[in-house]
């Protein structure tokens, strides 16, 4: 970090009659940053930018050169904050995405279970930790599905047969039925 910098923010951040406390709360950053940028250590470009935004400081000294501060940084600030809150949601996918696979890698040895004629006690105990291991949502999800699949879930009313149907004609395909 340049020295120059740090004295300008420090001096201007004074010349408005600022704390690092207020300057923090004002441009929205940490005040132990602020405290960092003022004692002349490396902070992100993000952050001096909106240091100068809150100072007003339209130029940053660098050297022997003064840089624009915010007008040209703007675009930057924000494609940086834009990409930050993606990786944010990229963290946010990839957790569910492994919840869906785990939650779906045990409904596939379960349905494999239920197909096999005599699972082991050591299988079942197996999937069994597996599926205490799954988060609540998942959990009851999977209790749904296992439902559904084993026939134990009532159809709604518009999958039931009607009693229009007749009687005899119920009961022939009652029978007919595989169980």
């Amino acid at each position: 970090m340049f020295e120059p910098f740090s004295d300008l923010v420090r001096l201007r951040r004074k010349q408005l009659n600022l704390t690092q406390e207020k300057l923090a709360k004002l441009a929205k950053v940490s005040r132990r940053q602020l405290f960092l940028l003022e004692s002349g250590r490396n902070v992100s470009l993000l952050f001096m930018t909106k240091i100068c935004d809150a100072l007003g400081i339209t130029e940053i000294p660098m050297g022997g050169l003064n840089a624009p501060a915010a007008p040209t940084l703007d675009p930057l600030v924000r494609a940086a904050e834009a990409v930050q809150t993606l990786k944010q949601a990229g963290d946010t996918w990839r957790g569910a995405a492994e919840t869906i696979d785990a939650t779906a890698t045990t409904l596939d040895e379960l349905i494999a279970g239920k197909l096999a004629r005599r699972p082991s006690t050591a299988s079942v105990d197996e999937v069994a930790n597996r599926l205490a291991s799954l988060p609540p949502e998942a959990q009851q999800a999977l209790a749904e599905t296992l439902r559904i699949l084993t026939g134990s879930h009532p159809l709604p009313r518009a999958d039931r047969p009607s009693p229009a149907a007749g009687d005899a004609e119920a009961s022939e395909d009652s029978a007919n039925r595989p169980r």
